[in-house]
């Protein structure tokens, strides 16, 4: 018996967004776990409001704990809750109501493909100028009409089976966030596990704070000054792990050092260079975890 779980992460989040997702969710989930990673008191006295939402378990984690750590979380409730198929959300995803339906039946075309389908993603579209961010699509195998054999997927919008997660485990939560979908989705290629793209089913949503084009050629995501922190660190530590393919490891050798430039001639850029020279620096002594510096 199919049942299906989503699992939305939640930092200082506006009730009306997430409200929004639940209503969208609601009609095909059987269970929405909510985990809260917030640490203003505001946001932690939305408990009430969230556990009246339909179908809705609420987890406060008390403090910023990372989106690896909090998705695991929602990955241990919702297999209590009997769930056999996980989607993960962030809170600014908007998607269609059809959405949940559309994945599935994704999904199922997938699984008649290979019953090794570890994570299946939508086609990604940046909100803010109703582009595609299709790299990987492009790149990526057509195996059957509308599914791609990618590399990678981001988390948000995305559909995961309960096989995968007890074959390959969760999150590496000592990462805290980001590269976390892309180090699960090389864990499972590297285990000989599917993770796929389907061009039939688009999700708007938002990757970082804002877009840098680079001389009409190369657009960067601008994320925060701390963000940047997780960025140079857990590219290093990616480095030392077997699963990241070599070309992966070359090609971030040439790309990092660009865009730390780029980042240091953006907006903040003295916290951005404090924070990327940080992170750079505990990459390579292989210090995992949150950020302990003040």
């Amino acid at each position: 018996m199919t049942k299906i779980a989503a699992i939305i992460v939640l930092f200082n989040p506006k009730f009306e967004h997430v409200y929004s997702l639940v209503a969208s969710l609601s009609t095909s989930c059987d269970c929405i776990i909510l985990v809260d990673n917030s640490e203003n008191r505001e946001s932690k006295n939305q408990k009430e409001k969230y556990n009246c939402l339909d179908k809705v378990t609420y987890l406060s984690l008390e403090e910023n704990k990372g989106i690896a750590l909090a998705q695991n979380y929602g990955f241990i409730k919702a297999i209590e809750l009997g769930a056999n198929y996980f989607f993960t959300f962030d809170q600014d995803s908007t998607i269609d109501y059809s959405y949940v339906n559309d994945m599935l039946k994704a999904m199922n075309d997938a699984q008649s493909y290979s019953s090794r389908i570890a994570i299946l993603g939508p086609t990604i579209v940046n909100e803010r100028n109703g582009k595609a961010y299709n790299r990987e699509i492009k790149k990526g195998r057509l195996i059957c009409d509308g599914l791609i054999d990618v590399e990678s997927v981001i988390s948000s919008g995305a559909l995961i089976t309960l096989e995968a997660l007890i074959y390959l485990g969760m999150n590496k939560s000592s990462w805290f966030i980001d590269l976390i979908d892309i180090e699960w989705c090389y864990r499972a290629r590297h285990e000989g596990w599917y993770v796929l793209s389907t061009t039939e089913v688009k999700m708007m949503h938002n990757i970082g704070l804002n877009d840098i084009n680079i001389l009409g050629l190369k657009t960067f995501t601008l994320c925060s000054p701390f963000r940047l922190y997780f960025v140079y660190r857990n590219w290093l530590l990616a480095m030392r792990e077997p699963s990241f393919p070599l070309r992966y490891k070359i090609k971030r050798m040439f790309v990092m050092p660009m865009r730390f430039l780029v980042y240091a001639f953006s907006d903040n850029r003295l916290l951005r260079i404090k924070y990327m020279i940080e992170g750079i620096r505990d990459g390579f002594i292989g210090r995992s975890g949150p950020y302990k510096r003040k």
